[in-house]
C-alpha cells in the first residue's frame, strides 16, 4: 500500500504542478522497474473525480 500511496501523492503533486525533484527521480525509477500503468490508472482516476467535482459545484451554484 506504500507503494499505492506514493503515486496517488506524485499523481497529485503533478496536477496541481507542484513537486520536489528528488520525488519526481523516484518516481521516474519505479516506473523503469513496474511500469506506467499505475500511473495512468491513478491519473484517470482523479482526472474524472475532479471533473465530477466541478460539475458538482456548478450544479450547487447554478440551481
Amino acid at each position: 500500500m506504500k507503494g499505492l500511496g506514493q503515486v496517488f501523492k506524485a499523481v497529485t503533486s503533478a496536477m496541481i504542478g507542484v513537486g520536489k525533484k528528488e520525488d519526481l527521480i523516484k518516481d521516474f525509477e519505479r516506473t523503469e522497474k513496474q511500469g506506467p500503468w499505475a500511473y495512468i490508472i491513478v491519473g484517470l482516476i482523479m482526472t474524472v473525480g475532479f471533473i465530477m467535482a466541478v460539475i458538482a459545484v456548478v450544479g450547487l451554484v447554478l440551481p
